[in-house]
Parts: structure tokens; C-alpha cells; sequence
């Protein structure tokens, strides 16, 4: 039996996450996708728009990092959904929620889950540099249960 990928972990974390994706340096969701029943707020153009504004966002205040350390996450509070990017090799980890949710405990789950991802990557001395499967799918588009085409 695989391992459970790491959308597949943090989706699972707290019943009221929606989406969970990695999204790559082109705006594309390469991995993950909404919870099964989760119907999207956006259409494919709109979403993929708003992911490219998240990584682009999160890469220019990485900027400062200099002066302010580095980024470990960014969020979105909007009236119908809630976002958390987070840095993610040369890309982004979105996760949205539903409002009114403890963003803390859900940001704390999903910076535990990536430690341990980040720990077991090293132990094992993979990365996507010198991983040819990994290279192999990059900007190839996957998709957790999503309930539609495209994530």
C-alpha cells in the first residue's frame, strides 16, 4: 500500500479544509484538488488565475527575506473561503477553508505535516532536482478525488 500523498494528508486534517493543491511555478495544481461534494467557488480560468496571484504574492514578499526572515505562510481571509499559501520548493501549498474556522489549528496541522515531509525528504536524500520520476511529472496535472475535471 503507498503512502498517502501529502494533499491526501492535509485534506484529512480538519473537516472544514476544501481544497488542498500544489501548485507549481506556472499557476498550474500539479497535485491535490477539492474535497469530494466540494462544489468550486471559481471557474478553471478564475482559479488558476487566483493561484498565480498567490504565488506570485508569496514570491515577492519572500523578497524581504533578508530583513524579515523567511516567509512560512500568507493568508486570505475572505468573506466566503479562506486561504493559506504556503512556500513550497519553487512553488505554493494552497489550502482553503470554510470561514469561521480556526485558521490557527488548521495552520499549525498543516506546518507539522510539512516538517515531517521536509524531515522524511532529507532522511531519504530525495529531491525534485535529482528525483527523475518526480521531474518526469512535473507540470503534469493530478488530482486527488475532486469531483470534477480539472482541480
Amino acid at each position: 500500500m503507498r503512502e498517502p500523498s501529502l494533499c491526501d494528508r492535509i485534506i484529512k486534517l480538519d473537516r472544514s479544509i476544501r481544497f488542498v493543491g500544489i501548485v507549481n511555478n506556472r499557476g498550474e495544481v500539479i497535485e491535490g484538488g477539492f474535497k469530494q461534494g466540494v462544489e468550486p467557488m471559481l471557474n478553471e480560468t478564475d482559479e488558476q488565475q487566483m493561484y498565480i496571484h498567490s504565488l506570485s504574492n508569496l514570491t515577492m514578499l519572500q523578497s524581504y527575506k533578508d530583513r524579515l526572515g523567511m516567509v512560512r505562510y500568507n493568508l486570505t481571509e475572505h468573506e466566503k473561503v479562506i486561504l493559506l499559501t504556503f512556500p513550497l520548493g519553487d512553488g505554493i501549498l494552497c489550502v482553503s477553508a470554510l470561514p469561521k474556522v480556526n485558521m490557527n489549528k488548521i495552520r499549525d496541522k498543516v506546518m507539522k505535516v510539512l516538517k515531517s515531509k521536509s524531515r522524511s525528504s532529507a532522511s531519504r536524500g530525495s529531491t525534485s532536482s535529482n528525483n527523475p520520476t518526480r521531474k518526469k511529472q512535473e507540470g503534469i496535472k493530478q488530482k486527488i478525488q475532486c469531483g470534477r475535471d480539472s482541480c
